[in-house]
């Protein structure tokens, strides 16, 4: 059996896929990836089959930095974290203003290519990222049915009501206009009207009987979606056609024996800090981040990333400071997070059971971290204002309150049913009950789905 996995050229993408890659690999199928250059490496090291398939011009294969882009993507990367800086409506307006130069790349040049690898290995099972929009215009174009797995927050797939890049839910915690916010819905609408109507002009001309989406944002997979997210944290979410909560996509990561011996002789608790490949450029917050804990009786494991470790001041003597480690390997060891709540780091924390202390900046990771804080598993601050005094507190608070024993059983239920794990058998199944090189697909039902409207997301 043969499976294509289908990413963006960004490794926060690509990482829960390459864990149902993994379980799909155990299990005897040939896993082929169709993603960008600056992921090549990753996919091989990962044991699977590489085919080039750019779906933009921007890349991240691990650590992005604004001098590894081109100079369009290097400015306007410059850009978005000037706005971070200006709080977070700032930072959502800017995003949306981009959004229509960013997500429909040279649609008549990826459904070529998509087209090609698609005839080159006729694959039993194709599962694109959700997000890669330009791929989905291409698999229907081709007529092609396919699962999607959500790699973030299952409001960037937009339920009824809801519009995508606009969060219907933002921790309490942070500053936020409510004028700007009204202003902001308005413009996600305008967006969203645009970049509809360019993806249906897209898909005509690509095929003039295929049938495109209202809503190209809030399409899921009419076969089948996986959420990579636990559903214990979605409870308060309206259904979505087709679509499964998984849990968490945890990779499988290699040893790092040195660095977890480090580890080890730290005194506990340990607080692990990481902003992610991406915001590790607010150098500014790590800072804080790191003098809150400067003084505490808590030992640091922290992740520089793109920052240079010597802007984050003298690092305490229980304080541990290195620019990348093995995430998934490194969290078992910790008993508190302190991030931006990207997806990946929220969802591997909570299956490792660890509490999270989170400091949005933009997309999904507001209502991450609004859900992370309404299911009482952490807390969340302002990463412009909250001072080193206030993160200690709210540190404090999670490790030694009831959040640590809530997220400990949470962790204990996710790992029982592994999201990879859950998604292979869902893979498999959806397949046997209609085959997926068939041009209709039968959708999977789950206790979630069966009411929703059919078609609707």
């Amino acid at each position: 059996m043969i499976a294509l996995l289908i990413s963006p050229d960004y490794a926060s993408h690509y990482l829960p896929l390459s864990a149902i890659g993994q379980e799909l690999q155990e299990r005897g199928t040939h896993v082929v990836v169709a993603t960008g250059a600056a992921l090549q490496a990753r996919v091989v090291a990962d044991g699977f089959e590489h085919r080039l398939l750019p779906l933009g011009p921007g890349s991240n294969a691990g650590l992005i930095r604004p001098d590894d882009q081109a100079p369009v993507e290097a400015e306007q990367l410059a850009a978005f974290f000037e706005a971070t800086r200006c709080g977070p409506i700032a930072t959502l307006r800017h995003q949306a203003d981009h959004r229509l130069h960013d997500l429909l790349w040279q649609p008549a040049t990826v459904t070529k290519r998509l087209a090609e690898i698609l005839a080159e290995f006729d694959p039993d099972i194709v599962v694109s990222d959700q997000l890669a929009y330009g791929a989905s215009l291409a698999l229907r174009a081709l007529e092609q049915p396919y699962a999607s797995l959500l790699p973030g927050h299952p409001t960037a797939l937009p339920a009824t009501g809801e519009l995508f890049g606009h969060p219907p839910y933002i921790p309490a915690t942070l500053s936020v206009n409510a004028a700007e916010r009204a202003q902001h819905r308005r413009l996600c609408a305008d967006v969203s009207r645009r970049f509809a109507a360019e993806f249906r002009l897209a898909l005509h001309d690509l095929n003039p009987h295929a049938v495109s989406p209202p809503d190209p944002f809030a399409a899921a997979s009419p076969w089948l979606t996986l959420l990579n997210y636990p559903e214990q944290l979605a409870e308060h979410r309206p259904p979505l056609a087709n679509a499964r909560y998984i849990g968490s996509c945890v990779r499988t990561e290699p040893v790092d024996l040195l660095l977890e011996a480090q580890i080890d002789a730290l005194p506990r608790p340990r607080v692990y800090v990481s902003l992610g490949s991406f915001m590790s450029a607010r150098a500014d917050v790590l800072g804080r981040i790191a003098a809150s804990f400067r003084n505490e009786n808590v030992s640091v494991v922290l992740v520089s990333g793109v920052a240079d470790p010597e802007s984050l001041g003298q690092p305490g003597a229980r304080q541990l400071v290195r620019p990348y480690v093995p995430q998934v390997r490194v969290l078992p060891s910790c008993d508190l997070v302190v991030c931006h709540g990207g997806n990946n780091t929220v969802t591997e924390a909570l299956q490792a059971g660890i509490p999270l202390l989170i400091c949005p900046f933009a997309s999904d990771q507001f209502a991450g971290a609004e859900d992370v804080r309404r299911g009482g598993v952490g807390d969340a601050f302002d990463a412009n204002l909250a001072d080193p005094d206030e993160i200690a507190r709210r540190a404090d608070a999670l490790l030694h309150g009831p959040s640590a024993a809530r997220a400990a059983a949470l962790g204990h239920a996710l790992r029982a049913t592994p999201g990879a794990v859950l998604a292979a058998d869902l893979l498999s199944t959806t397949r046997r009950r209609g085959n997926a090189r068939r041009p209709t697909p039968t959708p999977v039902e789950s206790p979630r789905t069966r009411q929703a409207v059919p078609g609707r997301s």
